[in-house]
């Protein structure tokens, strides 16, 4: 999901030239055979040409190449041959590319599948992951989208992502996996064709829209036959023409791995995920370093299965996931429930005199806020009085250093502060068995949480029943409201990326207005929904269409948001 600027295209004219193309396709470059750590970029796709390696198909790869799934059906002679470039590049030049990501998807790719599956969604989508990330839950993108599913910061907040000094969500392998499913049911919504859509997770919706209407396609094989004819704002990148065929060349494969010849890659002594992971609920403030030492993990295991945090202690003003391994569930759950961690994380300040919150941010590198939060009762500040300071790590180890100063202007150099680094994670090096689920324990919202849902509810709510495949974003544009709004007046919800069928959720109160609107010579639905803010799958719902084709003088019913 990268929308940077990229690299011009760098043309193979013989497979030595493929080769090196493969490199740069896995980007994994010359250490190929070593799993990326967080300090290696995510796959780097840029404007890659490729020509036919003139390797025939064997028997199984043709039967390969030729099965189909819900994403990859009915394409044409010539589509099929623009999938069969990148089959064959990863079957004959690149297969180390394809055993690893077997290798790294193992804690997370059943997973994937079930949350797809759950929201009526083609469990396939589960490989676009490979496609972004390889399943390195820690990779980071030349233009900083991160994660397995690679979500860019403003993307990922409005998903719910949370990032912040505490913690950066998009890490988390599991509730990235619940956000790319929303989002890539929104892009469904948007262009009604799985292609565009997934092109879409690469391009961005706007870009793909301007490229639909400037050639009057609606298909994106055929965008990209005409892609030449687009000014250079409108036209597509050789990366997002290259994404879709990448990506069903990645389910055929996978979809036969075994009859190809694939299997997982060898788990080495420094993979650090080695069993299936169970999802736990952590009180604000809870001392992660301690949790961790109490269930035998060292620092640098604990942060391999919970890549997010960045420090040793939770967010202080909310709960939040934290993963173990599933062998370790019983005793991470009584240690979660009785709440007396505490110590391992924490790193402690003495004021001295002339001593401000801004100076003691500065010594310690702890933001005045977070100051704040960790010492709610800190102000005003008194000569000797001893401040929590949330610790962090550093090379796998605990830094839990004293920030005492012996004088009213003690340099940085004196105190001794613990730093404000994130910590240096490990990557999540998978091995275990691949059908493991992650199971996931029941939440409890925090009082205020409630005592405002319900004061939302009194304000005059309706309620809407879940249907199978409903989504929050769904429902929302179902009553013409925003996403936000839905989420505010359901916050009493356990997991709202959840729905079971049956379950009622609250619709705030509100009125949608609707207008009438007459099609010009000129209009598409991509157009029109642009200029009333909405969205072409909610015209053609309001208005029961079965395609995107309008013609002037059509009267649409369109909910103006």
């Amino acid at each position: 999901m990268r929308f940077g600027k990229r690299r011009n295209g760098i043309p193979g004219a013989r497979w030595a030239a493929v080769c090196l193309c493969a490199l740069l396709l896995s980007g994994c470059g010359a250490g190929q055979d070593s799993l990326p750590g967080p300090d290696n970029a995510a796959p780097d796709y840029s404007g890659i040409i490729l020509e036919d390696d003139g390797i025939a198909l064997t028997d199984a790869e043709r039967d390969a190449l030729l099965s189909q799934g819900e994403l990859d059906r009915g394409l044409s002679k010539a589509d099929l041959m623009e999938v069969q470039k990148y089959f064959k590049f990863y079957v004959h030049g690149n297969r180390r590319t394809i055993e690893l990501n077997l290798l790294r998807s193992r804690p997370y790719i059943a997973y994937a599948r079930k949350v797809f599956r759950e929201k009526g969604l083609p469990e396939e989508l589960a490989c676009l992951a490979y496609v972004e990330s390889g399943y390195n839950p820690t990779a980071v993108s030349r233009s900083k989208a991160m994660g397995l599913w690679q979500f860019m910061s403003a993307t990922g907040r409005q998903y719910d992502l949370a990032q912040d000094w505490w913690m950066d969500e998009r890490l988390d392998p599991y509730k990235a996996t619940r956000a790319a499913a929303d989002y890539l049911a929104e892009l469904y919504d948007m262009f009604h064709d799985w292609h565009l859509a997934i092109a879409s997770y690469n391009a961005g919706p706007g870009k793909m829209g301007r490229a639909l209407e400037g050639t009057g396609e609606e298909e994106f094989f055929s965008l990209c036959r005409n892609n030449d004819v687009l000014d250079e704002k409108r036209k597509l990148r050789p990366e997002t023409m290259q994404y879709v065929p990448r990506f069903l060349a990645m389910c055929k494969i996978m979809r036969n791995a075994e009859a190809l010849g694939f299997t997982a890659a060898e788990p080495r002594p420094g993979d650090l995920v080695s069993a299936p992971a169970r999802e736990l609920r952590a009180r604000p403030g809870t001392d992660l370093a301690a949790f961790a030492g109490a269930l035998g993990m060292s620092w640098a295991e604990f942060s391999a299965y919970n890549p997010a945090f960045k420090r040793y202690i939770t967010p202080p003003d909310r709960h939040v996931s934290v993963y173990v391994p599933y062998h370790a569930e019983a005793r991470a759950d009584k240690l979660l429930r009785d709440g007396k961690l505490s110590g391992r994380g924490w790193a402690t300040y003495t004021i001295v005199r002339n001593d401000t919150l801004g100076k003691i941010s500065r010594r310690t590198g702890v933001p005045v806020t977070v100051l704040r939060q960790a010492n709610p009762r800190c102000e005003p500040l008194k000569i000797g009085r001893k401040l929590r300071i949330p610790g962090t790590g550093k090379g796998g180890e605990y830094m839990i250093a004293s920030a005492k100063s012996s004088s009213a202007e003690a340099s940085p150099a004196k105190t001794a502060p613990a730093k404000a680094a994130p910590a240096k994670r490990a990557a999540a090096r998978p091995s275990g068995k691949s059908g493991a689920a992650t199971a996931v324990a029941a939440s409890k919202k925090s009082a205020p949480a409630e005592s405002s849902a319900k004061k939302r509810s009194a304000g005059g709510t309706r309620s809407h029943e879940v249907r199978s495949g409903d989504t929050l974003a769904s429902i929302a544009r179902q009553y013409g409201i925003s996403l936000t709004a839905m989420r505010d007046a359901n916050s009493h919800l356990d997991d709202p990326h959840k729905l079971r069928v049956g379950q009622k959720v609250n619709i705030p109160a509100g009125k949608r207005k609707d207008v009438m609107y007459t099609v010009r010579s000129g209009d598409t639905l991509w157009s029109i929904s642009r200029r009333f803010n909405t969205s072409p799958g909610e015209i053609r719902s309001l208005n029961k269409l079965t395609s995107n084709t309008v013609r002037p003088g059509d009267a649409l019913r369109v909910a103006v948001n």
